[in-house]
């Protein structure tokens, strides 16, 4: 299910509590109004990737010393060479949230990504959304992508944390994934490098979220389109580390962090 029909899916079932609500309220108005509430704190909790509603997310390691994390999501794809190059020259160690069937498209990077000392997380298999699905769905997609991400990389080169595409969750969510032994990350900020903003633009909002503690959300692909490019990514990592040095802070992996 793509990010609009879950959207979308969403609101309809929202719509039809409401109209169900009000045909509760002629007879129990309480009630009907505890049921509008619960639906609205769902609906919030859908699309709020930090929500404690669904479960625990971290979205940040600790404020007290001086460490951040860069966190990719949706590749490998095209633009990750670069991105990796860009991370080498800089001596950064960054998180990739690897998806399985990227995995398989482009074996050799999932490589390069561990022999580099980058960390590499799940993000699933394909890119599904969890909204709606149960936890036979989620674990599908775990082990699906832990086994492409482990025949591309071998045994251990997958770290056991999992970040929701679009960080969007469902009642089943957080418990599936703990279940399968893995633990949900979050992240403090995202720059929205996925539009394409421009380089610039890209490291302007970058330097603007920093902070000890924060995990950075950006993008080495694109989960609905694995050829598109995100070289605008790419071009801005010089930047982002440029600006992370000025303020005193050392780019890390998520375990170094201790997220």
């Amino acid at each position: 299910m793509t990010k609009s029909r879950t959207i979308r899916g969403v609101v309809a079932a929202e719509a039809a509590l409401l109209v169900g609500a009000a045909l509760l309220a002629r007879r129990r108005p309480r009630a009907a109004l505890v049921a509008v509430a619960g639906g609205v704190l769902a609906g919030w909790a859908t699309f709020r990737p930090t929500s404690p509603i669904y479960g625990p997310v971290p979205a940040r390691g600790p404020r007290d010393a001086p460490f951040a994390a860069l966190t990719f999501d949706d590749g490998p794809g095209p633009s990750t060479p670069a991105i990796l190059d860009a991370l080498r020259a800089e001596g950064v160690r960054a998180t990739f949230f690897v998806l399985g069937r990227q995995a398989r498209q482009h074996p050799e990077l999932v490589r390069r990504m561990r022999d580099e000392g980058h960390q590499i997380a799940s993000h699933g298999y394909d890119h599904g959304i969890l909204v709606w699905r149960g936890p036979r769905y989620v674990r599908g997609q775990l082990e699906r992508a832990e086994l492409a991400i482990e025949e591309a990389a071998g045994p251990g080169a997958l770290t056991r944390v999992f970040r929701a595409p679009h960080g969007y969750r469902g009642p089943a969510t957080w418990a599936s994934v703990r279940a399968a032994g893995y633990r949900m990350m979050g992240w403090s900020r995202g720059v929205f490098d996925s539009a394409n903003p421009g380089a610039g633009v890209v490291v302007a909002r970058s330097a603007q979220a920093l902070a000890p503690g924060c995990i950075l959300l950006l993008h080495d692909a694109d989960g609905w389109n694995p050829e598109a490019l995100r070289d605008d990514t790419a071009a801005a990592i010089p930047g982002i580390c440029a600006a992370a040095r000025d303020m005193g802070i050392e780019l890390v992996t998520l375990d170094e962090l201790g997220a």
